[in-house]
């Protein structure tokens, strides 16, 4: 089952334009067969078995955590990098329709 990460352990940056993720206080116990789920509201990092991690992207205040840029940055890498207590894993960003969005 996914796991909530609060909003204090999530950081959206662009690393010279690749989207990443750091995730501060999370554990991964293995760094294969990751996918991510881009939406305006919030963010889906799913794993293997049932790790996996749910990301609010507004805060309280309804302000957007993600830079600039990120929402073409993910169309245009077509995965983001998932750092979190030392390891790092790359999860492919999953298609959307535009109904979607």
């Amino acid at each position: 089952m996914p796991q909530f990460v609060e909003p204090d352990s999530v950081s959206l940056n662009l690393n010279e334009g690749e989207p990443t993720i750091t995730l501060s206080d999370v554990e991964i116990s293995s760094a294969e067969g990751w996918s991510f789920l881009n939406r305006a509201t919030l963010l889906v990092v799913d794993g293997p078995d049932d790790e996996g991690f749910l990301l609010r992207r507004l805060t309280e205040q309804g302000g957007d955590i993600a830079p600039a840029g990120w929402d073409e940055a993910v169309k245009a890498h077509g995965s983001v990098t998932v750092l979190a207590s030392g390891t790092r894993i790359v999860a492919t960003a999953l298609e959307q329709s535009s109904e979607e969005s």
